[in-house]
């Protein structure tokens, strides 16, 4: 409980190791160095800043291979020898950058860190300072260069290629950001500050660790006894070992599962790759089939004639169910020689021409008439005129009308008509009759005006005493 301004305010601490690290920075940098979110925008590396005068660095600056921070040293190099930063390049990652760090590292080996500080280094034609000691009094230039060293603190620096998940809680890159060894002190006894603050705060940590290794331990044992009960359960090392090699058999056998996974679907791509070649190729097999029965002799006239057939028939099919209201319709025949059949539609079963009634062939003969004239309009040709010499006679009055109606039709469509008959109920339905009578002389034709139509119609003996009579209809 702390007093200020009259009144209490409770403090809390945060006590684990991320609370220390925050603590620490920003004592020294004013702020907690928070490092970035993996989708973070990069930012300008920083100058000195708040708290002790610290700056913060970013982990992801690290060269892990050449051990230093490129943004700050390069910073640094820019802002107090900008001729020697250009050449340098060490904004690219190219072979200037990659040998004066080469240069560098081997020079902090052979000397060591201190000496390169304080002496610097030369590479090619630069002599470079990496450090600018503390200015005497009166000393401006002495005073502005020492105020850009860089003095920097990064928290979870990855410093390592082969062990990437390894991390430096706090470090300071001494590289591009160390003072001469007074003013590093100085700027240590700032730290002093807040050592008791950071001793209470990790002596927390310490036993909330403990409380945490004692979990850490009853997992462990746990882990182990689900292993292998009769394994000694306070050997933790020999747990860990235990599962290690069971984690390292899981990962070998996913490797493997991973790589029957890959080599099956290679397979399933061959094998739909072949299926698809082998459809083709049936494809192809098919066609040229057709072609080598198409072009055997005589074969090319009968496939004509059996297209040709079922073009009728279609046709042929529809006048015959309108003129017996349904009842009939033809089959289409699956060979070119094979017999024509009609189908009726009441026992579904195929017929022969034979088995129908004389008035049924008339109308069957007539649909294959009316179902060419059909066709040949729809193939860009034109048939003028359609006679038909009896056949009337077989048909009852039902079946009579659907065929006039269905002459009348094709009639309506331009096409001129011509229908010979002794039966007087075509003459009725007929407007222009030709009467052809026989006498000792001869044959005389002579168009019947309306009255000698209708008395015709009227009469008792009909077209019989009149022997012949022709009717036009156009």
């Amino acid at each position: 409980m702390i007093e200020r301004n009259g009144g209490p305010r409770v403090v809390t601490t945060d006590t684990t190791e991320r609370g220390l690290e925050r603590l620490i920075c920003t004592a020294l940098a004013g702020h907690p160095c928070d490092p970035p979110s993996k989708s973070g925008e990069r930012r300008e590396p920083e100058a000195q800043s708040g708290g002790a005068g610290w700056s913060a660095g970013d982990l992801r600056d690290y060269d892990r291979s050449y051990c230093v921070d490129l943004a700050q040293l390069s910073a640094f190099l820019h802002a107090t020898q900008p001729e020697a930063a250009a050449a340098l390049a060490l904004d690219e990652d190219g072979p200037a950058r990659r040998k004066f760090l080469a240069r560098l590292q081997g020079e902090i080996t052979k000397r060591g860190t201190v000496d390169v500080l304080r002496n610097g280094l030369r590479h090619g034609p630069h002599e470079l300072e990496l450090l600018y000691g503390t200015p005497s009094p009166g000393n401006e230039l002495a005073r502005q260069r020492f105020g850009r060293n860089r003095f920097t603190v990064t928290r979870q620096l990855r410093y390592s290629n082969d062990r990437a998940r390894l991390a430096l809680d706090i470090a300071v890159p001494a590289a591009v950001s160390s003072r001469d060894v007074g003013d590093l002190e100085s700027h240590l006894a700032a730290l002093r500050s807040t050592a008791a603050e950071s001793s209470r705060a990790a002596d927390e940590h310490a036993r909330t660790a403990d409380g945490d290794a004692r979990a850490a331990r009853a997992d462990l044992t746990g882990i182990g006894r689900s292993f292998d009960p009769d394994r000694d359960l306070d050997d933790l090392d020999a747990i860990v070992a235990a599962v290690d090699a069971k984690a390292e058999e899981a990962r070998f056998a996913q490797r493997r599962a991973r790589g029957a996974a890959d080599d099956f679907a290679a397979i399933v791509e061959d094998v739909q790759q072949l299926r698809t070649l082998l459809q083709t190729a049936e494809d192809r097999a098919l066609a040229l089939g057709d072609l080598e029965d198409a072009l055997k002799p005589g074969a090319f006239l009968k496939w004509l004639t059996l297209r040709r057939s079922h073009r009728l028939l279609v046709h042929a099919s529809r006048m015959l169910g309108e003129m017996t209201a349904g009842k009939y319709a033809f089959v289409e025949p699956g060979e070119a020689d094979e017999q024509w059949r009609v189908l009726d539609r009441e026992s579904n079963q195929a017929r022969s021409p034979a088995s129908l009634s004389g008035g049924e062939q008339f109308i069957a003969s007539l649909s294959l008439a009316l179902g060419m004239v059909e066709m040949m309009a729809r193939s860009g040709g034109r048939l003028e005129s359609l006679f038909l010499d009896e056949g009337f006679g077989s048909l009852d009055r039902n079946n009579l009308d659907a065929a006039v109606q269905a002459l009348g039709a094709v009639a309506a469509r331009g096409r001129m008509v011509g229908v010979i008959s002794h039966v007087r109920a075509v003459a009725e339905q007929i407007d222009h009759v030709l009467a052809v009578t026989r006498g000792a002389a001869g044959s005389r034709a002579e168009w019947l005006t309306d009255r000698q139509r209708r008395r015709l119609s009227e009469s008792d003996t009909g077209l019989e005493a009149a022997s012949a009579l022709a009717g036009l209809l156009e």
